[in-house]
């Protein structure tokens, strides 16, 4: 989203004024902003009276203010807004004044206006006017064009549910309540559409009242983002009093004062490890884990990191991240595919790890795909047995990552557990032939690859027991391949011991699980307790390594090392 405004045309030469009354006539805006999204008088030249409820002429503000209607001249009908947007670089008048202003009607991407002022008269200070009371959600969006540039004050508070536009912005995504991919709850069906559609009503931008990009401090929360005032989805927004706008395309509350931020979603801490658990598996989508030339060149990469310093930063978190989750064996998706050499990724990651950490090497290249999955383990804890496999071929000829499977036995242990690393076709449609086009039912692309694939796993390695497919499936919980691998014998082991209602990443603001750890029937017996640790996808992108300027402090953290949440597994194995 380009977040610009206007470039406004103003005439000289402006007559201001300052009395104890607005002098007659002038238009009532709610003539001017009409019943519809259409004001029926743009391009009218009008004067209209009213009181300025929030200034944005600030440096990097939208270059106006809100005007309201005194209450003495509204004229009560529910269906027309008493509130309009001025833009004007005239400096006079403030926060609770009565002013007159002379303009054109102008409409702006939806939103209606005044340009071209050049008369703006201050005529006396009755202070702001109360807030409309407003329930949130509505039953259709086009219910809040009558309180468009109104002063609202929400009853009930909302919750945090997209904070991808914090750092870029200064924006959020609210929401009665949580928001799930609507195919992580339910079967995917021409009535998915009609669920999306309904999560839309249900959602209130909180802006900043700038046009800037990248402000700085954060807005929100109050006090500024940092390490020890952190946002994370889920958390909870009370107070939320300001002027309901319209732009770039979304309806936005713009604060008249500070909201009120409630931790509900707070940091945890890795998940224990079970008491009776001799062997942890742990998988995480690295988030294009690129180390350019391997020399500290060879930047920007492809994908990944733009620099050495982000690369390194990067590295840096994920090696936090998986130190505190402390497995023993550990599948990776979205890693470099650059061989196994001392200046490959691979070899990076295993450094970083620590010296007791070594990696599964296949004989061929895994695929020809710029990333790769990968499967490292604790040399002291674990022993590989055998020699690693790839599945290269039918449903995995392309599109997917080729799947590693790798048999592991504890090091003084007698039974082997075969670990699958997958990573699916995504659901982006770039380049999708006919036959794997969106079909509307809210699997995305490529769905009936990803069934493909998921049969073909099924069935794969042959000859082993006791296997864990793990790793990013690109498919929600109640999607096709989950689907077929359940009637297949594998149990989704999150599902299994703590339902649906979970996420490993975010799209949109929408939660679901993307990354799965799926036990056959032999190895059920096996799995002691299975987690995700939310430590990423819950967090602003802005403590991504990929942000300009994140908040100071962030160094070192295990938060944000991804854009997935890593998905963990205890089992005890003889």
């Amino acid at each position: 989203m380009l977040k610009t405004t206007a470039v406004l045309i103003l005439l000289s030469l402006p007559a201001i004024v300052q009395g104890d009354a607005c002098p007659e006539p002038h238009t009532p805006i709610s003539d001017i902003q009409g019943s519809n999204d259409h004001s029926p008088m743009s391009g009218t030249v009008v004067a209209v009276e009213g009181i300025i409820t929030l200034d944005v002429r600030q440096a990097g503000g939208f270059q106006g203010f809100y005007l309201q209607q005194s209450a003495d001249h509204q004229d009560d009908n529910p269906e027309t807004s008493e509130g309009l947007f001025i833009h004007t670089h005239f400096r006079e008048g403030s926060q609770g004044d009565l002013v007159r202003v002379e303009g054109r009607v102008n409409e702006y991407y939806g939103l209606t206006g005044l340009t071209d002022v050049k008369n703006l008269a201050v005529c006396a200070h009755p202070g702001l006017p109360a807030p409309r009371p407003l329930a949130f959600p509505t039953d259709s969006r086009d219910l809040l064009e009558h309180l468009e540039g109104m002063v609202v004050a929400l009853s009930e508070p909302l919750e945090v549910t997209d904070t991808w536009n914090l750092g870029k912005y200064g924006e959020l995504a609210l929401a009665p309540r949580h928001q799930f991919i609507p195919t992580q709850l339910e079967r995917p069906g021409p009535g998915i559409a009609t669920l999306y559609q309904q999560q839309e009503l249900e959602r209130l931008l909180v802006d900043d009242g700038h046009r800037k990009r990248a402000p700085r401090p954060v807005p929100y929360p109050p006090g500024g983002l940092s390490p020890d005032n952190p946002l994370r989805i889920g958390d909870r927004v009370h107070n939320l009093v300001g002027v309901m706008d319209f732009r770039f395309g979304d309806w936005r509350l713009q604060p008249l004062g500070t909201p009120e931020f409630e931790t509900a979603n707070p940091r945890q801490s890795a998940p224990e490890r079970h008491p009776d658990a001799n062997l942890r598996v742990a998988s995480l989508n690295l988030g294009n884990l690129f180390n350019g030339d391997g020399s500290g060149g060879g930047f920007p990469s492809s994908r990944g990191a733009a620099s050495s310093s982000q690369f390194r930063a990067q590295l840096g978190r994920i090696a936090t991240q998986i130190k505190a989750i402390a497995p023993d064996i550990l599948a990776v998706a979205e890693l470099e595919n650059d061989g196994y050499g001392a200046d490959s990724t691979l070899v990076d990651l295993a450094t970083a790890l620590g010296p007791e950490w070594a990696f599964v090497e296949t004989a061929a290249r895994p695929g020809n795909d710029e990333i790769r999955n990968a499967l490292l383990y604790r040399s002291d804890r674990v022993r590989p047995e055998g020699s690693p496999v790839l599945l290269d071929a039918g449903a995995f000829r392309r599109w997917h990552r080729p799947p590693v499977a790798q048999d592991f036995r504890l090091a003084n242990g007698k039974q082997t557990l075969t670990l699958v690393a997958v990573h699916l076709k995504s659901k982006r449609c770039s380049k999708a032939p006919a036959d794997q086009q969106d079909q509307g039912d809210g699997q995305g692309c490529y769905a009936d690859a990803r069934v493909e694939a998921a049969r073909a796993l099924a069935q794969w390695p042959k000859g082993v027991s006791r296997r864990l497919l793990v790793g990013d499936f690109n498919a929600y919980a109640r999607e096709d391949p989950l689907e077929v691998l359940g009637k297949k014998g594998f149990t989704d082991l999150i599902r299994h011991f703590h339902g649906l209602r979970n996420a490993t990443y975010r799209y949109h603001g929408r939660a679901g699980t993307l990354d799965y750890h799926l036990a056959d029937e032999l190895l059920m017996p096996h799995v002691l307790a299975s987690h995700i640790w939310s430590a990423n996808a819950d967090e602003p992108r802005l403590w991504s390594y990929q942000e300009d300027r994140p908040p100071a402090g962030h160094e070192g953290m295990p938060w944000r090392a991804s854009d997935h949440d890593p998905v963990i597994t205890d089992l005890r194995l003889d």
